[in-house]
């Protein structure tokens, strides 16, 4: 059983600090800080603004029942069962955008999941499919089973999300290119004016990501026909995606190699370019596969965005909507990779990407999404960085896995500062002893960035000075998420601006969010 998700108050308590005083009861006392030479020293500036956080909570995995990975699919750690109901995490985490693949059946066109012995998808899920018989008349709303999709839909605007619209197919279902392209392309038109001109009993949801086709440059895990094929797909989609609704925004390939010599790089962009076709954003993947390295996503996010700038396409939007820590065995414990996926978040607001959807959100806020594990709280806090959007200026991190985040309120009452430290497993630092490369059996290979070698010095925790505050005076709050609390509050305290000091243990992997409210 996950632990339960509390806000209680534990006796994980910094040593005393000069000017303040605990305001709580009946906390234990606990050791002191390191020593100086261990922790590290943060400086956030009240004064000093830096732009507007960026809210990058997008997720894959719609909240509601039945769109899950299955039970049995146990690669990655993200299969939970049918039933579990996510709504109340993705609330609480104020997940802002979800992207509909992978929910077997619901959200595919055409998919048809085979019914063999001991299948990882349940044969059933092909009757989830909105276009089951693909010689249909696209024209004929009775040739639709918008039912499945339309609850799916459901799930996400009921937590006031975004729709990114992956057309295509889930994983585990047949891979061959659609017979006719012009079929196809006018069955996605009228998918399109379903959701967002209410063509038969649909609605108006004025969904504005609509992505075309999953992975396509991964052997044949999702397509198996040509890059050529694709890029003829590509561009019958997306024009009948702007022919029913001239607002809405195409793109794609929803790539899985950007490390390679790859034709779904330079080969597409210069397809899309010579013909014309709209590409409004421009969609990518990456799993920190042997390296667990929170800056691997931001080092390839920054040779994409060169890459679609040479080709011409700087207003297009560079969109991560896969992302996670590697997906090798051994899993990470849940708290590595709470810290990984913090770390790697606060890292991306200076990095050139537009959108992020991390692969998946489903799973981790328990049953009645009431329980997060350490990855949802890590998800709640940066949820909960939205109350301050005004960034500040912060001195201390770095970008081997030290990351802080600072905002402030527009109304200025309240700061709050960010912590997580993170720290790469030892034995992921430094050059690999074999090639740079992931091979999957014949199936298909991806081309690795070279590991970093760090060291790590002074992160045992923090000394923390917020600087340029109100002269009032301020209650100050931790919640920690660590081995031991599960974004619990440890702290409460008075202190006075304008110049309030904090220092606490909190060797990594450990989240903390701080928050300063003024009286």
């Amino acid at each position: 059983m996950r632990r339960l998700f509390r806000f209680a108050i534990l006796g994980l308590v910094a040593g005393p600090i000069l000017g303040s005083s605990v305001v709580q009861a009946n906390v234990p006392s606990q050791p002191p800080p390191p020593a100086s030479h261990e922790l590290r020293h943060v400086k956030v500036d009240a004064a000093e603004t830096a732009g507007e956080l960026r809210s990058l909570q997008g997720v894959n995995g719609a909240p509601g029942k039945g769109f899950h990975k299955p039970i049995r699919f146990t690669f990655g750690g993200w299969n939970i069962p049918g039933d579990w109901e996510a709504t109340q995490g993705y609330r609480q985490a104020r997940i802002d955008l979800v992207r509909t693949h992978d929910s077997y059946g619901a959200g595919d066109i055409d998919a048809r999941f085979p019914d063999t012995p001991n299948a990882l998808i349940e044969p059933e899920r092909t009757g989830l499919s909105i276009f089951p018989d693909p010689n249909a008349d696209p024209k004929d709303p009775k040739s639709y089973n918008f039912g499945p999709t339309d609850r799916l839909i459901a799930s996400i605007k009921a937590v006031d999300a975004e729709v990114m619209f992956r057309l295509g197919r889930s994983e585990g279902a047949n891979v061959e290119p659609p017979k006719d392209f012009d079929r196809y392309a006018e069955v996605v038109k009228h998918i399109v004016l379903h959701y967002n001109k209410g063509w038969a009993n649909g609605f108006h949801y004025n969904i504005r990501y609509w992505e075309v086709w999953n992975e396509p440059d991964l052997g044949k895990m999702f397509w198996g026909g040509t890059p050529q094929q694709y890029f003829e797909l590509y561009e019958k989609v997306a024009r009948a995606v702007k022919q029913a609704d001239r607002r809405a925004r195409v793109g794609g390939p929803a790539l899985a190699r950007p490390n390679d010599a790859n034709p779904y790089l330079d080969d597409f962009l210069r397809y899309v370019r010579a013909h014309k076709v709209p590409l409004d954003f421009y969609s990518w993947h990456w799993y920190a596969t042997d390296s667990n390295d929170p800056l691997d996503m931001i080092r390839v996010a920054r040779d994409l965005r060169a890459r679609l700038d040479r080709h011409g396409f700087r207003k297009t939007l560079s969109v991560l909507n896969e992302w996670n820590y590697g997906l090798l065995e051994p899993l990470p414990s849940d708290l590595q990779r709470a810290g990984f996926v913090a770390s790697t978040l606060v890292y991306m607001q200076d990095a050139p990407i537009d959108i992020s959807a991390l692969y998946r959100a489903d799973n981790v806020f328990g049953k009645n999404g009431t329980t997060p594990d350490k990855t949802g709280q890590a998800l709640i806090a940066l949820g909960r960085m939205k109350d301050t959007p005004v960034r500040l200026a912060a001195q201390g991190g770095d970008q081997n896995g030290f990351a802080v985040l600072a905002g402030r309120s527009r109304d200025r009452d309240t700061v709050q500062v960010l912590i997580s430290n993170y720290q790469i497993p030892a034995e992921f630092i430094g050059p690999r002893s074999g090639p740079d490369v992931l091979k999957v059996g014949t199936q298909f290979e991806v081309q690795l960035l070279e590991r970093r070698s760090v060291t790590y010095s002074n992160n045992r925790g923090y000394d923390l000075t917020v600087e340029n505050l109100a002269e009032r005076p301020y209650t100050v709050e931790r919640y920690r998420i660590s081995g031991d609390s599960d974004f619990a509050l440890v702290e409460r305290t008075e202190q006075r601006g304008p110049r309030i000091r904090l220092s606490a243990s909190m060797p990594p992997p450990g989240i903390e969010l701080i928050v300063l409210r003024k009286h």
